[in-house]
């Protein structure tokens, strides 16, 4: 499940559009009746059958399934050969799988090597994913920042009473931040940092990591902060503090290892980091039910994971194979077992296409699905009738699963009351926690934002998320066996009684868990490259939405800031205030457009 849109769930509003399944009994077409007649239930999902799998996804062999990786690939080829040994026809039209291109970190330019070194002493340094990609070595003393966390001024916060000795200088900042639960998070991630040190006149940055024994994750979309920027983790550390002329050590008492903002180097440092991005490629592997008729019913589970642990690891530091073993191969090795219980049925019994697809980068913000729904016509994507997800489904507690987006249709309450209950084992039923908004970290948010019905089936969070320890041992089985055939059952109803789906937008708020000061209402396009924040959507009843912004614009200049990417965007939120209006600017249509928005404070509902 991805960490990078979690923090997006901010009020929604309500908004219907009509269905083309929206049609009585009496005006349905002969096929749909045929359908009613050769209606047979589907046999239950296999445990054996989720169990191999689950094994398969969440060995060491896979290490991690990264995307773009050979372990990525023989995930792609496991997952068709189980297509293909169901019956399936290929998911997208001719092909099982839908490739798509990814940037995945930095690489050293062709011929050239980075440098970091005081005083002619080398220090031993790693690369970052958001230093400037055309930067030319720079000279210039060091500047100790503390945290580096900005204020609401340029010289306030860590930066107080020390902006004049950043201006030219290569700023030092520590890693993390200090134990404030007040802090917004827009101010301390580490982009955020390297921003906030070019807007007060850095020419460098370092970022000091004293306690990590690998190097800063190098991994995902890599944004051009015009900086250039290195890490220096526990290796290269003593030669750091040595600049400073410190020894050290950091302790837990001593963060810092004697240092204060403000201190400078004894000599002047270069620093060189001539990067580029790299670019890799991953796939979608999608398999195919034919019915009878011209529309489909999706359904989807993420197939990557956290590779040895990347930026969107809760281990930070830690070299280990990140198994994801819940996240998310206990959602693929459901779709599987689901895909085969439905097979069964007759193709006369299914008035709809049953579409199924592994989607990929998942966890690098949504790219798959995003790809996947992007691929589609418009007519396409009318005839969905609904896409339902499974991520993260292997930790059933107390007999429950949380169904996400059960505000999305107004059929989805009833329906999932009347297949709740396990006919063939009453003491298998599982209790549902509903959860009203189709947006979320996962892939049906993908096909909300393109208005489509979705479900996301959920068992909860852990502890062990996004951490090696996400292990085959600790999956519940029999509780990821339940979701699958809970929604065998919901799929059954759905291809026998072909009930109207409406389509729902949902006025959702929050939770203040995330800690930013301020919430738009906006839905970001992590799929996109544009030079901006281009939007996938606009949560109805916000900010966003009152002022007048749209799915497909692209945010370039927020009060004073300019916006190029993602980075920017986040770094914007430190410096909005609920209920204070401030200038937006947008390219819509090639056109730019000057708007007006005032943020609102989160809430919780």
């Amino acid at each position: 499940m991805s960490p990078r849109v979690s923090w997006l769930l901010l009020a929604l509003a309500l908004a219907c559009r009509p269905d083309p399944a929206s049609r009585s009994p009496e005006s349905a077409p002969a096929s749909e009746a045929a359908a009613r007649t050769a209606w047979r239930d589907p046999p239950p999902v296999e445990l054996e059958r989720l169990r191999g799998h689950l094994a398969f996804l969440a060995d060491d062999a896979q290490e991690g399934r990264p995307p773009g990786t050979p372990a990525d690939i023989r995930v792609e080829e496991h997952i068709e050969q189980a297509f293909r040994a169901l019956g399936l026809q290929p998911g997208f039209g001719d092909s099982y799988r839908q490739p798509f291109e990814f940037t995945d970190g930095v690489a050293l330019r062709s011929g050239e090597q980075s440098a970091l070194d005081v005083g002619g002493k080398p220090i031993a340094h790693s690369l970052v994913p958001f230093a400037a990609a055309t930067a030319a070595p720079v000279t210039a003393p060091l500047v100790y920042v503390g945290h580096g966390i900005p204020g609401d001024s340029p010289d306030s916060g860590d930066y107080a009473k020390i902006l004049a000795k950043v201006k030219g200088a290569i700023v030092v900042a520590r890693s993390g931040s200090p134990a404030d639960p007040h802090l917004d998070p827009a101010k301390t991630r580490v982009p955020s940092k390297v921003i906030a040190a070019r807007d007060r006149g850095a020419v460098g940055f370092i970022l000091w990591e004293p306690d990590a024994v690998v190097p800063y994750p190098n991994h995902g979309e890599a944004n051009d902060l015009q900086l250039p920027a290195v890490t220096v983790s526990a290796a290269g550390t003593p030669d750091l503090l040595k600049a400073f002329g410190k020894k050290g050590p950091v302790t837990p008492t001593d963060l810092h290892g004697g240092l204060v903002p403000g201190a400078t180097s004894k000599a002047k440092a270069a620093l060189h980091s001539p990067i580029q991005r790299v670019t890799a490629t991953t796939a979608n592997v999608a398999g195919l039910l034919k019915g009878t008729g011209s529309r489909r019913i999706v359904l989807g589970a993420h197939m990557d994971h956290l590779g040895r642990g990347n930026s969107s690891s809760l281990a930070p530091g830690v070299d280990a194979i990140h198994n994801g073993a819940d996240d998310n191969a206990s959602g693929v090795a459901a779709l599987l077992g689901v895909a085969a219980a439905l097979a069964q049925l007759p193709a006369e019994a299914r008035p709809f296409d049953l579409q199924f697809v592994a989607f990929a980068a998942e966890e690098m913000g949504l790219l798959g699905s995003k790809r996947a729904v992007e691929s589609l016509s418009p007519e396409a994507k009318r005839d969905i009738v609904a896409m339902l997800n499974f991520d993260m489904v292997g930790r059933v507690r107390d007999n429950t699963v949380v169904v996400v987006g059960t505000g999305t249709s107004t059929a989805w309450p009833g329906l999932l009351e009347q297949v709740k209950a396990d006919p063939r084992d009453p003491a298998r039923s599982l209790a549902i926690k509903p959860s009203e908004d189709g947006f979320g970290a996962s892939d049906q948010a993908s096909y909300y934002a393109a208005d489509i019905p979705v479900l996301h089936f959920f068992s909860g969070a852990h502890d062990d998320y996004h951490r090696p320890t996400d292990d085959f041992d600790k999956i519940n089985l029999d509780g990821a066996v339940a979701i699958a055939d809970l929604s065998v059952r919901l799929v059954g109803v759905l291809l026998r009684e072909q009930p109207a789906l409406d389509f729902k937008k949902v006025a959702a708020a929050a939770p203040r868990g995330g800690g930013f000061r301020v919430s738009l209402g906006t839905v970001p396009d992590y799929a996109a490259n544009a030079d901006g924040m281009k939007l996938a959507g606009v949560r109805p009843q916000s900010p966003a939405e009152a002022a007048g912004l749209r799915a497909g614009d692209i945010i370039v200049k927020i009060g004073a800031r300019e916006i190029h990417n993602i980075d920017d965007y986040m770094a914007s939120f430190g410096e909005l205030q609920p209920g204070v209006a401030v200038p937006i600017v947008v390219e819509r249509e090639g056109a730019k457009v000057e708007l007006t928005i005032t943020p609102a404070a989160p809430t919780r509902r």
